[in-house]
């Protein structure tokens, strides 16, 4: 070891065991509470997950988003982990800014006329903040917290060591495969601490905009040489939420054609892009001042065969129109079994038709005399999703790896829909296109 690279070594040693201690400091409190009789469930894992931050925020967003792998009690527990955390100081970030893009006698004050201080968001990876080139564009900057990556390595070593403890502790999670679902969380959540790997998603996203002629969808513009692993800038876009129809109807006639386009446009990106955008929630979609929509952060997205959409969408159809045994023929399809011949369809058909039957009657029961709640609509959705799972393996059927994201974000779309085009059904209406044929 070098002496200019000791200081760094024992920095990065201090944060990995200041880190340890942390963590084994929220873990003591959980494990006194449950030593105290409160019961370990969903709930208390929750709680812990919030306090102890960063990845594990994460890790709650990817239960909540992966009903083929964790029990459904801890899906809907995770449904609310929040992502928005308490905002750093400028300071730091004007110390990130300066280590990351001054560099060539290039100084801040050179590159930009002005950045403002106070953060547009704030979440557990990164924090965006407004500024203005030297050439006046607007633009963001998306920069990354203090030791993101550091903690994130040091939380998921740690992981792999407290996994026998947390069997004990919630004897209901399974935890025999942790190793695989170890090492699919980190492979998603490091990707998102690469802001160039971020940025090259937006540059596939605006080459298959231009491919297919599409000009009513927009993404930011990357500034690629004030573009790092740890900061990211972008141009700036105007617009208002999608979620807010009124604020809408300034910049559009048609709410629910927006809508549309929307759906069309990320119908297509899952057949035709390299990767499709997972998590256009109502934070990273907006109708612009102009009257185009804008997807926003690509930091999650996923990827998924051809024959798997057209499957899962048929699926879907097929679950619209009561057929349960097509239902059934599309799940095989969709490429969720390695012994084909050894699904019985009639029989996992018989048990699709009596699960939704089910969910359809506790859902009646339960919104009986109660007035329409789109979040109700929602989670009646993300129910029979985790039904269709359920029932899946019983028969020994597994979904394709990103499966969950595109179940997130049809759930997202589902929101959306019953506040912009409450009477639009995405499987029958005219306006829009599930199927893109790469011809």
């Amino acid at each position: 070891m070098t002496q200019a690279t000791r200081p760094n070594f024992l920095k990065h040693s201090f944060n990995v065991l200041n880190r340890v201690r942390q963590t084994a400091s929220v873990a003591g409190l959980s494990a006194l509470r449950v030593a105290k009789g409160e019961k370990p469930d969903a709930k208390l894992l929750k709680e812990t997950f919030e306090q102890l931050g960063t990845t594990y925020i994460k890790i709650g967003q990817f239960i909540a988003s992966t009903p083929s792998l964790f029990p459904r009690e801890y899906v809907l527990a995770f449904q609310d982990c929040l992502d928005q955390t308490t905002p750093i100081s400028y300071r730091y970030v004007e110390k990130v800014l300066r280590a990351e893009l001054e560099r060539d006698g290039e100084t801040l004050e050179n590159l930009f006329k002005s950045i403002d201080p106070t953060p547009l968001a704030s979440a557990s990876i990164a924090q965006v903040h407004a500024a203005i080139l030297q050439d006046g564009r607007e633009v963001v900057l998306k920069v990354q917290k203090p030791e993101v990556e550091t903690i994130m390595q040091t939380d998921l070593g740690v992981l792999h060591g407290v996994t026998k403890l947390m069997e004990l502790m919630m004897p209901s999670m399974k935890f025999a495969s942790i190793a695989p679902i170890i090492d699919e969380i980190r492979l998603r959540m490091l990707a998102e601490t690469d802001f160039i790997a971020e940025a090259q998603n937006i540059r596939d996203f605006q080459q298959f905009l231009s491919m297919t002629g599409n000009t009513k969808v927009v993404a930011p513009e990357v500034v690629s040489e004030l573009t790092t692993k740890r900061v990211l800038t972008m141009s700036r876009l105007h617009g208002v939420s999608m979620v807010n129809e009124h604020a809408m109807r300034q910049y559009c006639d048609d709410p629910a054609q927006v809508m549309a386009d929307t759906l069309n446009t990320w119908f297509a990106s899952l057949m035709l892009c390299n990767s499709f955008h997972a998590d256009l929630h109502a934070g990273n979609l907006m109708l612009l001042n102009d009257g185009r929509i804008g997807f926003l952060d690509f930091g999650i997205v996923g990827k998924l065969a051809p024959e798997s959409w057209r499957a899962c969408m048929e699926m879907m159809q097929a679950l619209q129109d009561n057929d349960f045994e097509g239902m059934a023929h599309h799940m095989i399809d969709m490429g969720m079994t390695h012994e084909r011949s050894q699904v019985d369809a009639a029989q996992l058909a018989t048990d699709l038709q009596r699960m939704v039957g089910a969910v359809v009657t506790d859902d009646k029961a339960y919104t009986a005399g109660k007035p329409f709640n789109s979040k109700d609509q929602a989670d009646e959705l993300n129910k029979i999703m985790l039904e269709i799972v359920e029932t899946g393996k019983r028969h020994g059927l597994h979904f394709p790896r990103d499966f969950a994201l595109l179940t997130k974000q049809m759930l997202y779309f589902d929101r959306f829909m019953r506040t912009l085009a409450p009477g639009m059904d995405m499987f029958r209406d005219s306006r829009v296109s599930l199927i893109h044929d790469k011809s």
